[in-house]
C-alpha cells in the first residue's frame, strides 16, 4: 500500500514539474513571438504570467523577464541584422538620450504622484497610438536623417526615458513610436532597431539584479528555450508582413497599455 501511494506521489510530482517547466517554454515562446515581430521586450508579458503561473515573487520576475528580453533582443536582432534593418548608429544614439531621460524621471517621479503621470501619458500614448493605427500611408524604404529629424528622434528619445524611470515603463512601447512618428524611420526598420535597443537597455538593469543574487537561473532557463524559438519565428513571419499591418498591429498594442495606464491613473481620483 505505501509502495503504491509512494508511486503515484512521485509520478504526480513528475508531471507537475513536467507541466511547470512546459509553461515556462510556452511563456518564453509567446513573448519572443510577439516581442520580436513588434519589436518589443516581451516584459509587459513575462512579469504578470510568470508571477500568476509560476508563483514566483514580482523582484524575481522582473529580473527573469530582464535576462529574456536580452534573449529576446539577441535573436531578434540577429534575423533583422541579416537583412540589413537595424540601424546600429541610430540605435546607440537615441540610447544615450533615453538613459538621460530615466535618470531625470527616476528623480521627477519622487515628486509627483503617480496617478498624474499615469493620466499624463497615458493621454499622450493614446494620441501616439492613434496615429500608428489610423495611418494610411507607411515609409517602407530607408531614408536619410535630416539633423532636424535626429534632433526630434533624440528629444523624444529623452523623454521616453523619463516616461520610462516615473513609471517603470519602456522598451520598444516607447521607442518605436519615437523613431516612427517624429524621425520618419519606416517601420521595419524602427521595429529591428528597438529590438537592437531594448537588449542594451535591459542589459544595465539586469547586471544589477544579478548583482544583488535576485535570480532564478532553472526558471529564466527553460523561459530562454521558449524566447530563442519564439524570436525567430516571429522575426521572420514580421519581415513578410505589410509595413501598415504592422504599424497598426504595433498601435494597437500601444493603445492597450496606454489606455490601462490612463484608467489606472484616472481610478485614484474617481
Amino acid at each position: 500500500m505505501f509502495k503504491f501511494i509512494f508511486v503515484v506521489v512521485l509520478i504526480l510530482l513528475i508531471v507537475m514539474d513536467f507541466m511547470y517547466r512546459l509553461t515556462s517554454i510556452v511563456i518564453g515562446f509567446l513573448a519572443g513571438f510577439i516581442g520580436s515581430m513588434l519589436g518589443v521586450g516581451g516584459g509587459f508579458f513575462i512579469v504578470p504570467m510568470i508571477v500568476y503561473f509560476l508563483g514566483v515573487s514580482m523582484h524575481l520576475a522582473v529580473s527573469v523577464s530582464l535576462m529574456c528580453v536580452i534573449m529576446t533582443s539577441l535573436s531578434a536582432t540577429k534575423v533583422y541584422s541579416s537583412k540589413g534593418l537595424v540601424d546600429f548608429k541610430l540605435g546607440l544614439l537615441l540610447e544615450i538620450f533615453t538613459s538621460l531621460g530615466a535618470i531625470t524621471g527616476s528623480y521627477i517621479a519622487l515628486g509627483v504622484e503617480e496617478y498624474i503621470l499615469k493620466i499624463v501619458f497615458g493621454l499622450v500614448l493614446s494620441y501616439a497610438a492613434l496615429r500608428m493605427i489610423l495611418s494610411r500611408t507607411v515609409r517602407e524604404r530607408k531614408v536619410k536623417l535630416s539633423k532636424k529629424k535626429i534632433a526630434l528622434g533624440s528629444l523624444g528619445s529623452y523623454f521616453a526615458g523619463v516616461a520610462s524611470g516615473m513609471l517603470g515603463i519602456g522598451g520598444g512601447t516607447l521607442k518605436v513610436p519615437v523613431m516612427v512618428l517624429l524621425m520618419g524611420v519606416p517601420i521595419r526598420t524602427a521595429i529591428a532597431t528597438s529590438s537592437f535597443m531594448i537588449g542594451v537597455t535591459a542589459s544595465s538593469a539586469a547586471i544589477v539584479y544579478l548583482s544583488s543574487g535576485v535570480f532564478d537561473l532553472v526558471i529564466a532557463g527553460f523561459i530562454i528555450v521558449g524566447i530563442f524559438v519564439g524570436a525567430q519565428i516571429g522575426s521572420r513571419i514580421g519581415l513578410g508582413v505589410r509595413g501598415i499591418w504592422l504599424r497598426r498591429g504595433f498601435g494597437v498594442l500601444l493603445l492597450v497599455f496606454a489606455l490601462k495606464m490612463l484608467f489606472d491613473g484616472l481610478s485614484v481620483i474617481l
